[in-house]
């Protein structure tokens, strides 16, 4: 290899993985070389004749290998020899003469597995030994004859486990018992503090010309990529009880390891012995290896602290692996309350060092002392979806933003608590088109109904709103249940379905999208716009009516008309707009009323914001964007309490005109708002309150059997108009005429609890269950419609609510997570989503079924058949017919005894 090198002065080999076989004895052959460094590589021993033509050779540095023996001849004929460094190698045994053939100096023989050593392993030339270092290592016994091959005033350091003492006649010899932290300085020139510095040892220089080179102390070690440093031994699981170690790029660091379940604390590092290690802290595994922190945490525990106790995980809301907090979807926190920045960007950083697990971990941000969030439950667990695998922040799904990815993002808007993307501004015209038609269409079709000189019995569309009022009450309160109780984990199904309900809730301001769409910049909450919305509408609706009744009035006194007629007319008109603000205000009562129920303080939500549950932010349960502290909802608390008295005084109000109706047309004879006929003798003039613009019957208290549902029927015409009392009464006994009233009272009774104080408060949802129960066993004892079908539409309606109420408060129970409980809350939601869709299946059949029976009444599907049978024979049923049709009527006097008549009117087709 070096045959073209014949003198070399100083030749560095180490750290090149140089093995023995890798070494022939002819290596250095015709090579002077005056310095040999081949330290730190994988030589497990020296081959015999390696160094037989070095007769210059100087200076050999062999430590840090893996050599166990050493020949007897490995040395002959080294007689330049004065240095030799072969500590830090496994030997285990020194044979004779091994340096007679040499001028050693300095042997550097610590930190092997010397067992025994000859009787005359330090024998050289002349005497020459003047500084031997065997600590470091296991030599019981040691020979007297060994000392008297060192030269004069030598120094020999040597364990201090020796059995004997050293005995020797030699008084010039410094013979020296060492400990395990003894690391003995050495002078030596520039080019060994070279090789020194990166073999264990920490070379300065001092004002001497020689380098002071010192091993690394205990608990640290040194490395050999890095030159002249000494790095202290990590705390955690990690000691260095020796001296002079040296780190190899194969390994990070060079330290014994503290047995399983101990570690060594960072004011006790750098630990030198197995005594620094102690047991690890509270909530650790115990059975692993300490690494680099206080043990590892055990499954399902975190960590504030590198190096202290773990503790429990949160029982909701946060995973705790890699022993730190971190949100699981469908969960929420925030760390912006009040405190500065570097609250969070600690807790950032502590999680980047808790996750490190090697040395390279920050040492300034081991602990974390400030304040970890609360974790609060996602109203829809959806919209939290916490992407960033490990991530703290809490993230939203795409549209969704704020407090518990509760508000849509700019360019999205609300949909029944949904964000979907704006759509581009004609699908909105188109939108509000379609609305302004729908309303158009229904207040057509009213103002027909009203016009229409209708015969004796109800009219389909009579029929219809009666049955649309309980449709329309039964979706207001489902509507407003599922939307006060979003808290609650509804299986996915029946969340949809209410979704739906709050549509046909008809809350027409949510029905609208929101202005953000084409003006990003506009803010304003939503609640805000439906409490003014709803205030303004409730003004406007009358102030209409009013301005459409002097509109009229003035059209007539310019059109000149009579004096009896415009009174007539001015009657009529008068009567259509109470007709019109009352159904107006009927429809919009419910939502509006919630609205403003919800803007009352108790509608505020607390929400501790850190896990000591010391601070706190006010926040509407309605809209979580809204903080309950600002001014500006501050002045809609007092509006909303100012505007309560349109929650108590609307029923109010219409309970005295009914009242007030009732009790003037007892004294003057009317029944229901249309004066008795000659034929109505039976129907006593002060019990009864009726729709039904012809013929009048009455009604047992008990609901009719199924025989009973007629509801078109042909009579003689009569002109009696439908107005606002038939609205409210007709669909009730006469006796029962303030039921439609309760029945507004119900629609914010059933949800006013949960409003007020949400559905965490258990009382809260025993309350509204009892109320529910209360409206069902009432309804059920007194009967007040008229009609069975209804009837069982109502109590169907009422217990509908009352399992979805019941349903809610087992739902706020602790659930189990076994497989089991989850197939029984499917089975349950399956049930309750057929029972909330059955009351509008139920409307739906029964109008089906009574058209048909209208129709066959009518005899309509009997002229029908004879009209298919004449064409078939040739014959046309064309031209003017007429029909005697014969109509059975029962009405009950005053003392409920059943009479029958039959009337017969001819009509002409």
């Amino acid at each position: 290899m070096f045959e073209n090198s014949t003198e070399i002065g100083t030749l560095r080999l180490s750290n090149n993985k140089i093995d023995s076989a890798g070494l022939p004895e002819d290596t250095f052959h015709n090579t002077t070389i005056n310095s040999l460094d081949l330290s730190s590589n994988r030589l497990t021993s020296i081959p015999t004749g390696l160094f037989r033509s070095q007769t210059g050779l100087r200076h050999i540095y062999l430590q840090r290998n893996k050599i166990s023996v050493l020949h007897d001849k490995v040395f002959a004929g080294l007689r330049s020899l004065e240095e030799l460094m072969i500590f830090d190698n496994p030997l285990t045994a020194l044979v004779d003469w091994l340096f007679y053939e040499t001028q050693l100096a300095n042997l550097y023989i610590f930190q092997t597995e010397l067992s025994s050593i000859g009787e005359r392993p330090f024998a050289t030339m002349n005497h020459t030994l003047q500084y031997v270092s065997l600590y470091g290592s296991r030599l019981r016994m040691i020979s007297d004859a060994v000392w008297q091959d060192l030269d004069n005033h030598c120094y020999v350091a040597i364990e201090n486990i020796l059995e004997f003492a050293p005995v020797t006649n030699r008084t010039d010899l410094k013979i020296e018992l060492v400990g395990d932290g003894f690391a003995q300085s050495i002078n030596v020139t520039r080019d060994l503090a070279d090789i020194l510095s990166i073999s264990g040892f920490k070379c300065d220089k001092p004002k001497t010309v020689d380098w002071d080179c010192k091993p690394c102390p205990q608990g640290t070690y040194g490395n050999s990529w890095y030159n002249n440093s000494c790095t202290a031994c990590p705390p955690g699981g990690f000691y260095q009880i020796k001296t002079g170690q040296v780190a190899d790029p194969s390994q990070s660091i060079n330290c014994q390891r503290c047995n399983n379940g101990t570690y060594v604390t960072p004011e006790a590092h750098p630990g030198t012995s197995p005594a620094n290690c102690t047991v690890c802290p509270t909530g650790t595994n115990k059975n692993l290896h300490a690494g680099f922190r206080a043990c590892p945490c055990l499954h399902d525990y975190y960590r504030t602290d590198r190096f202290g106790e773990c503790n429990p995980c949160p029982t909701e809301g946060v995973n705790c692996s890699d022993e730190y907090q971190h949100l699981l979807p469908g969960f929420w926190w925030t760390w912006d309350w009040g405190l500065s920045d570097d609250n969070y960007l600690s807790y950032e950083r502590f999680v980047q060092n808790v996750r490190t697990e090697d040395l390279d971990y920050d040492n300034t941000s081991k602990r974390f002392g400030g304040v970890l969030p609360k974790v609060h439950k996602c109203t829809r667990s959806e919209s939290c979806v916490n992407a960033v695998l490990g991530g703290i922040n809490a993230t939203c799904e795409e549209g969704y933003t704020g407090w518990l990815c509760s508000q849509c993002s700019l360019y999205y808007y609300p949909w029944f608590d949904h964000c979907f993307e704006c759509p581009k501004w004609w699908w909105f015209l188109l939108e509000v088109i379609a609305v302004c038609m729908a309303i158009a269409l229904i207040v057509i079709i009213i103002a027909w109904q009203v016009r229409k000189v209708r015969r004796s019995g109800r009219s389909a569309v009579s029929m219809l709103l009666a049955r649309g009022k309980i449709l329309l009450g039964f979706y207001q309160v489902m509507g407003e249940i599922f939307s006060a109780l979003d808290e609650i984990a509804w299986p996915n199904i029946l969340t949809s379905v209410g979704s739906v309900f709050r549509l046909l809730e008809v809350n027409i301001m949510r029905l609208f999208i929101s202005p953000r769409c084409y003006v990003p910049n506009f803010t304003y909450p939503n609640i805000y716009i439906e409490f003014l919305a709803g205030i303004s509408f409730v003004v406007f609706v009358p102030l209409a009516a009013w301005c459409f009744y002097k509109s009229k009035m003035c059209y007539l006194k310019a059109k000149k008309t009579s004096f009896v007629k415009q009174t007539a007319l001015l009657s009529q008109t008068k009567q259509r707009c109470y007709l019109f603000v009352v159904i107006l205000l009927f429809i919009s009562y419910p939502s509006l009323s919630s609205v403003i129920i919800t803007l009352l303080p108790s509608g505020c939500h607390v929400f501790y914001v850190d896990e000591n549950n010391t601070l706190n932010v006010t926040r509407l349960r309605a809209d979580y964007s809204i903080d309950c502290q600002t001014e500006q909802h501050v002045q809609f608390n007092y509006a909303a309490e100012v505007f309560l008295f349109y929650v108590v005084g609307f029923p109010l109000v219409l309970f005295l005109l009914l009242w007030w109706n009732i009790r003037k047309r007892k004294k003057t004879g009317a029944v229901g708002g249309r004066q008795e006929s000659e034929d109505q003798y039976l129907l006593h003039t002060a019990s009864r309150c009726r729709l039904n613009a012809g013929s009048v019957a009455s009604y047992r208290n008990e609901v009719p059997d199924e025989t009973d549902d007629e509801i078109i029927q042909t009579g003689p015409p009569s002109q009696a108009e439908f107005n606002w009392e038939s609205f409210l009464c007709e669909n009730y006994k006469p006796r029962f005429w303030y039921w439609e009233i309760l029945e507004l009272a119900r629609k914010i009774v059933q949800t006013l609890f949960v409003l007020l104080y949400g559905p965490d408060d258990h009382f809260t949802m025993f309350a509204t269950i009892v109320i529910s129960v209360g409206f069902l066993l009432l309804h059920a004892y007194v009967k007040p419609m008229k009609v069975a079908a209804e009837h069982r539409l109502q109590m169907c309606s009422l217990g509908t609510i009352f399992l979805n109420l019941l349903a809610a408060s087992l739902l706020l129970l602790p659930s189990e997570d076994a497989q089991s409980s989850q197939n029984r809350k499917d089975v349950l939601s399956v049930i309750l989503v057929l029972m909330n869709l059955s009351v509008i299946v139920f409307v739906i059949a029964s109008l089906i079924w009574t058209g048909v029976k209208a129709i066959w009444r009518h005899g309509c599907l009997h002229r029908l058949g004879s009209c298919i049978a004449g064409a078939w024979a040739g014959v046309t049923c064309c031209g003017p017919r007429h029909r005697g049709l014969e109509v059975n009527s029962n009405v009950y006097d005053g003392n409920d005894e059943q009479d029958s008549y039959t009337k017969t009117y001819n009509f002409e087709y």
